[in-house]
């Protein structure tokens, strides 16, 4: 039987995935490890209640440390956003934006490159 949910290829990232490069790391115990693949799924309405999305596009941290345990899997809850390397918090902000913005604008940016 086919699943529906099922659809990306093995081995490949699906566009809202990205990948530790730093451990993180609390009470000197790693809890998640460099190398973990992280989904973030499209954040909806009700993931972005109580979010400045102006803040999101920004890449403000309290934003994004506000919509990433509601859009991660595994789950970034706030105490895991506070310990993580700067470089991942980038990676999750940027996916976030890439999600927010309209494509006219994507594609704007794109060709102002």
């Amino acid at each position: 039987m086919d699943n529906q949910n099922d659809n990306a290829t093995p081995g490949l990232a699906a566009p809202g995935d990205f990948t530790l490069e730093y451990d993180i790391v609390v009470a000197d115990k790693v809890v998640l490890s460099a190398g973990t693949v992280i989904h973030v799924r499209k954040p909806m309405g009700g993931a972005l209640r109580g979010a400045n999305i102006g803040g999101l596009v920004r890449m403000d941290y309290n934003q994004v440390a506000l919509v990433a345990p509601r859009v991660t899997q595994p789950i970034l809850h706030p105490h895991l956003v506070d310990a993580m390397d700067p470089a991942d918090i980038t990676q999750i902000a940027g996916v976030l934006v890439d999600f927010l913005l309209p494509t006219a604008t994507k594609e704007a940016l794109s060709q102002s490159m």
